[in-house]
């Protein structure tokens, strides 16, 4: 993560300490705002906020849609010890991802490094015989076709990508690209398998089911 800058909004000065630390091990600069006061003035070269969400003088979900207002789409991860409903769709709904406390911190750095290379690495990347373009959404395959994916099937696939290697819990994916709550796991089921099946993944051995948990999406085999 060299040549990253990544601002911490949080109170907990502890958290905020062991959590500058480990990105730190990992290259990146790291900057800590306690309160999420004056957040608007310290996002110049800042590349991604992990936003606490109950903070001293505001709420992360709000602070976020101010940052939003001023059209800016640094990536946002939200950090926090609600794990209800509401507050994970809030938090799905305005920023790119939802961590529960307390949570591993090697599964916070692999949230970290996937959103960053999704977000600002090449706009083409590959991944096993296709050709992904992050910056349009489009799957290729080995004779530069595109796949043609309908809006929740591209969704869902993207999501799984922007997440590659981490094990994301169907409840959380079901969240994430269905935010109304209109549907449920058998419906979650239905479209792993038209991925699985537009991507020749009859294996399973990219899309990966961890049973009685969710799906991982597996990086290239070395």
């Amino acid at each position: 993560m060299k040549g990253i800058n990544i601002l911490i909004v949080e109170d907990d000065s502890i958290i905020a300490s062991s959590i500058k630390r480990l990105i730190e091990l990992k290259g990146a600069k790291v900057f800590v705002n306690p309160t999420g006061e004056n957040v608007i003035e310290q996002l110049d070269d800042i590349h991604l906020i992990l936003m606490d969400i109950m903070l001293p003088f505001d709420n992360g979900i709000e602070l976020t849609k101010i940052i939003r207002k001023g059209n800016n789409n640094i990536p946002i991860i939200f950090l926090s010890a609600r794990n209800d409903i509401e507050s994970k769709l809030d938090g799905l709904r305005n920023g790119e991802d939802y961590l529960t406390k307390p949570f591993h911190p090697l599964e916070l750095i692999a949230r970290i490094e996937n959103i960053i290379n999704f977000t600002y690495s090449k706009s083409m990347d590959n991944f096993y015989d296709f050709q992904i373009d992050i910056i349009n959404k489009m799957v290729f395959d080995g004779h530069d076709n595109e796949i043609e994916f309908s809006k929740t099937e591209r969704n869902l696939f993207f999501y799984l990508f922007q997440n590659k290697n981490v094990i994301l819990e169907k409840e959380k994916i079901i969240d994430y690209v269905w935010p109304k709550g209109d549907t449920y796991e058998n419906s979650l089921n239905v479209y792993i398998k038209k991925l699985r099946d537009k991507l020749n993944d009859h294996d399973g051995k990219i899309i990966h089911t961890i049973y009685g948990i969710g799906y991982r999406l597996n990086e290239n085999e070395k």
